[in-house]
């Protein structure tokens, strides 16, 4: 039984399109999601660089109508399947697919997107637990290797991008939205000494949280303070998630000299008379850097196929586990029952705990089993024990 046969990633990244495809694309994956996570367990990954929709047990019909939601925007995109599938997400995790190699920003990126289509109910099942490790391979390898020495994401670089443009310890600088790229950005900003820094969100306490850390100025993400930066910043980043461009005019006076675009889709307006930095500018930064990590690169590709080949083992595991729990649950209703019928707590307890003595032990060498390569072995004993009517049904007969 093959259990990364059921898996099927849709892919499209920033080597087939732009950043708008891409955040329109993302958009689509929103509402998808939000319709077929329901019936099938699935997990979309939305970032600067990618939109990738990852499917367990879904129909053809199912996937077929994932594509064809991308191919709305792009014809590009890429559908794999089983051990490759889970292959591209642990490299992922990695950060050996993205446009600066070894960046750390992607793993926070997956591992947000994990927490929130966990709570969502989204991401269940063997699904979550392939995240999982997929997430566990990304931390070895930050750990493990000097993948990630230098800067840490593309909001890293766009700030070594921008210091040899200006000098950034004379500028006042605001950043736009304190999401996870927005607050690394604040972050390596105070570290680098701006003159001024202004954290800007729409929910002013997340600013407001980050910018005390800093010894930085929280303020509302409203259109007025925005117009307001860029009359009094010399650099404006924008990081924010948003369908409608954030800046769209630079007001007369306005002392802003370069805004940095880090949004998908692109939140600056194109034809506005200062510069502006787009992700598409980074790309030559980018590959100076993956170029230098090589070396690092290839090690963190071997942690990758390690974790990749511990997978099947640990999804038996996992499988076995679901298909007892059911079993497991039932046996303690009619434990409860049984000592509630001997009229005391203490019953009850004992017989819970009896339960667990006699079931537990069983449960474990079904797990084994399945570990060691008899997966089917373990599922034909589950499938007898949960054809077998409760003792307590079987008395009443």
């Amino acid at each position: 039984m093959d259990l990364l046969a059921p898996l099927a990633a849709v892919i499209l990244t920033y080597r087939e399109v732009d950043a708008d495809t891409l955040g329109r694309v993302g958009e689509e994956m929103k509402k998808c999601i939000e319709i077929l996570g329901v019936k099938r367990p699935m997990f979309v990954l939305h970032t600067c660089g990618r939109v990738e929709a990852y499917l367990y047990n879904a129909s053809e019909e199912e996937i077929n109508s994932v594509t064809l939601r991308y191919r709305r925007y792009a014809e590009s995109i890429r559908v794999v399947r089983g051990v490759e599938a889970a292959r591209h997400l642990f490299r992922v995790a990695a950060g050996l697919e993205s446009m600066l190699i070894g960046e750390t920003d992607i793993l926070g990126q997956v591992e947000e997107a994990f927490d929130r289509q966990v709570k969502a109910g989204f991401t269940k099942g063997l699904l979550k637990t392939i995240v999982e490790r997929a997430i566990r391979a990304g931390k070895r390898v930050r750990a493990e290797t000097g993948i990630s020495r230098g800067p840490a994401g593309l909001g890293s670089l766009s700030i070594i991008y921008v210091s040899q443009l200006l000098d950034l310890t004379k500028s006042k600088v605001a950043v736009l939205g304190a999401g996870a790229v927005g607050a690394g950005l604040a972050k390596k900003l105070a570290e680098r000494g701006v003159a001024k820094l202004y954290i800007l969100n729409r929910t002013l306490e997340k600013a407001v949280e980050i910018a005390n850390k800093l010894g930085a100025e929280a303020r509302p993400l409203t259109r007025e303070e925005v117009q307001k930066c860029l009359m009094e910043c010399d650099v404006v980043f924008s990081s924010v998630h948003s369908l409608e461009y954030v800046i769209d005019r630079v007001p007369d006076g306005a002392v802003v000299k370069i805004i940095v675009d880090l949004g998908v889709p692109q939140t600056v307006a194109p034809g506005l008379p200062v510069r502006v930095v787009r992700l598409s500018d980074l790309k030559q930064l980018a590959e100076k850097y993956s170029e230098a990590r090589k070396q690092e690169a290839a090690r963190a590709e071997a942690i990758v196929e390690e974790e990749l080949a511990k997978l099947p083992q640990i999804l038996a595991r996992r499988y076995i586990e679901e298909a007892v729990s059911h079993l497991l649950e039932k046996a303690m209703e009619v434990a409860e029952e049984e000592g509630k019928r001997a009229g005391c707590p203490t019953a009850v307890l004992a017989a819970r705990t009896t339960v667990k003595r006699t079931l537990f032990p069983i449960i474990e060498v079904l797990k084994k089993m399945a570990e060691d390569g008899r997966l089917e072995d373990a599922v034909k004993v589950v499938e007898i024990l949960r054809s077998q009517k409760p003792l307590l049904r079987q008395s009443e007969e």
